[in-house]
């Protein structure tokens, strides 16, 4: 299933796509069914935490909008995606973790050592945009504002002592995330939170994909364009350290 949020009349609603170029209101869905359940959640991270009746019904109602959308029928809880404005499909994570220099093909290019563990470092959730949103920054503080397009996991609950085997059942999906750094401001300070924390410095999704779906997550094209020139132009199975190693390593 692939889970968006999107502004609908000033409103943030949660929807999933039921085809290339339509949107289905999920609240106003599910809420139609026969026996909807009670107290569905507002946002995306209250998803992704619901209990197994909530998964059900958003089942429901995506199959239903699926098979209205096959025979060309019109519906009040689905919309042409040209008609609604995309928001990040995640707001407010309680933390943002990421790995540097973990792609194979990115340490030949820049002739860098291959790390013998890890590097994370992390982004603050205040730093999140949705797709198609400007990224800002200030210009008395750099100049230098990089790009990097990431595959990013969502954990949907509380993660301690993972082991490598138990990795794969606290993902719920996986979305994209542009890492965007202020690069002198990163190397001048010795740590990089700063630099890539600035407001706007965290452009995701437009979509979180959930795991049912994409199959293997070592397999994903991962790309970049700049004003539609290709920049980036990688692959998920190129990670230095596969996810499960990851999950238990953090």
């Amino acid at each position: 299933m692939r889970l968006v949020s999107f502004y609908h009349n000033k409103t943030v609603r949660l929807g999933a796509l039921v085809d290339s170029d339509m949107v289905i209101d999920l609240a106003q869905a599910v809420g139609a069914l026969p026996q909807p359940p009670l107290n569905f959640p507002s946002d995306m991270l209250g998803l992704l935490q619901a209990e197994e009746a909530v998964w059900s019904a958003v089942h429901a109602a995506v199959d239903s909008g699926q098979a209205a959308a096959a025979k060309g029928l019109t519906s009040p809880f689905i919309y042409p995606i040209a008609e609604v404005k995309p928001a990040p499909p995640l707001t407010n994570p309680s933390k943002i973790i990421c790995v540097g220099l973990n792609y194979h093909d990115h340490c030949r290019e820049t002739n860098t050592p291959v790390p013998d563990h890890p590097v994370t470092f992390v982004k603050y959730p205040s730093a999140i945009i949705g797709p198609e949103q400007t990224i800002t920054w200030p210009a008395e503080v750099t100049t230098k504002v990089d790009y990097e397009a990431e595959l990013a996991l969502v954990i949907k609950r509380t993660a301690h002592k993972v082991s490598p085997d138990e990795a794969y059942d606290y993902i719920a999906g996986y979305t994209i995330l542009n890492d965007i750094s202020a690069r002198d401001v990163q190397f001048s300070d010795g740590q990089w939170v700063r630099a890539k924390s600035f407001d706007t410095f965290c452009p995701l999704g437009p979509a979180l994909v959930t795991s049912d779906e994409v199959g293997d997550p070592h397999q994903l094209a991962i790309r970049c364009r700049l004003n539609g020139q290709a920049v980036q132009d990688s692959n998920s199975s190129e990670l230095i350290f596969k996810i499960p190693e990851l999950m238990a390593f953090i």
